[in-house]
């Protein structure tokens, strides 16, 4: 079965728009609510096909394909397991395969785009248009712009705990172990599980987070111009997940309350449960292009405008960067043990190892300062190494790819 929203007055397909937040038609410009469209909806059910048909389909090579009927122009549309809604490829009609949902599960919320599709490519443009960046990416040619709604759990979690920390505190020469005991208890509201296997968790985590003040309750109408998967992902294995996140976030906080973030957990009586939880469509702008023979795929969260991904950059103006850094953090350290010694008319009367030496001193930090440069640079070398390997994910592109292209 599938479900189109068609405009009332001249009969042309209705697609919803993140802007206004209303379904509009692009033959006679008309606007509507999406809750008016939704009883307008045409339903079509799939042409009943006769045993004889099937009997003479078995006698041939098969290949499994879910099949949809275009309720604009009878094309017929093949889909994916997941896919819940998709274009025609032939009239570019907005179909909303409503199948996928009902006779599964059907979404207890959704949050609607509230990013274009143009605001979506001009994020990314501006981002990806730093001094780093390569000219050739700068200028990239769009391969793929897809709106998708991507399953989440959401979920209400209980969580109490009774923790013994161990903590240090030093005063530069000697150190005191100390420990801290804590009972509590929260409730985590509507944290985010992601719910589709085809989606890399690692990405769905730094979309985060999503406003739930912007909630709906699931209508179908939000869905028409933009595609959307099912959950693939169990309720069991998600309730798993939602649980660790919630340890996890508790244990953060509790560091936290210590005030040392290299105190080290002795102890913990965890005790957690589900009170909730929920089914909805989070809205994702997935923007695929090449460079240099391999396939970048840029993430939008559809409420936030948040950018997940990022490009190789230009290694010889990094490499130049850190070198001019480097000489301009470490010529001041150099001079001010020029003047030192000049003003203190250094003789030498120190040795190597004693604790007034002011040389030997500023060598010291210098050598720290330095090591602590070079640390720093190889921390956001590898973060960014991550971003790019998470935009140049197959999965992506294959999430993207699978889709009926609007015409």
């Amino acid at each position: 079965m599938v479900k189109t929203y068609k405009c009332p007055g001249c009969g042309g397909a209705l697609e919803y728009d993140p802007l206004d937040e209303r379904m509009h038609c692009a033959y006679c410009g008309s606007s509507y609510a999406p809750e008016e469209v939704s009883r307008m909806a045409v339903t079509e059910e799939e042409p009943a096909v006769s045993r004889t048909e099937l009997d003479e389909a078995r006698k041939k090579p098969m290949i499994s394909m879910n099949i949809a009927v275009c309720s604009s122009c009878g094309a017929e549309l093949a889909v994916n397991d997941v896919e819940v809604s998709s274009f025609c490829p032939y009239c570019g009609n907005p179909t909303v395969v409503m199948d996928r949902v009902e006779e599964r599960l059907a979404p207890d919320y959704v949050i609607p785009f509230k990013v274009s599709s143009q605001e979506a490519e001009a994020i990314i443009r501006a981002k990806l248009s730093g001094f780093y960046v390569p000219s050739a990416i700068k200028h990239f040619e769009v391969e793929r712009l897809r709106g998708i709604y991507i399953p989440f759990w959401l979920y209400d979690v209980y969580f109490s705990a009774d923790q013994r920390w161990r903590y240090s505190v030093s005063d530069g020469r000697n150190s005191k172990t100390y420990y801290a005991h804590f009972i509590g208890e929260c409730t985590y509201q509507k944290m985010t599980v992601d719910a589709s296997k085809r989606f890399e968790d690692a990405s769905s985590q730094r979309l985060e987070p999503y406003y739930m003040k912007d909630l709906q309750k699931f209508d179908a109408a939000y869905l028409s111009g933009f595609y959307s998967d099912r959950f693939d992902v169990g309720e069991r294995e998600s309730d798993r997940v939602a649980l660790d996140r919630s340890w996890d976030l508790y244990d953060e906080s509790m560091k936290l309350e210590v005030a040392d973030l290299k105190a080290s957990l002795e102890s913990s009586k965890p005790r957690m449960k589900v009170l909730k939880k929920d089914y909805a469509f989070l809205p994702v702008w997935f923007l695929t292009f090449n460079h240099d023979k391999k396939k970048y795929t840029i993430l939008i969260n559809g409420q936030t405008k948040k950018m997940v991904g990022a490009v190789p950059i230009s290694k010889f103006k990094a490499i130049l960067t850190f070198v001019i850094l480097s000489v301009l953090f470490c010529f001041p350290l150099r001079f001010l043990g020029g003047v030192l010694v000049e003003y203190m008319g250094y003789t030498g009367k120190y040795s190597s190892h004693s604790a007034d030496d002011p040389i030997g001193s500023l060598l010291a930090f210098w050598v720290i300062a330095t090591i602590f440069l070079w640390y720093w640079a190889l921390k956001k070398y590898f973060a960014f190494r991550k971003s790019v390997d998470l935009s140049q994910s197959s999965v992506h592109d294959t999430l993207t790819k699978e889709r009926q292209d609007k015409v």
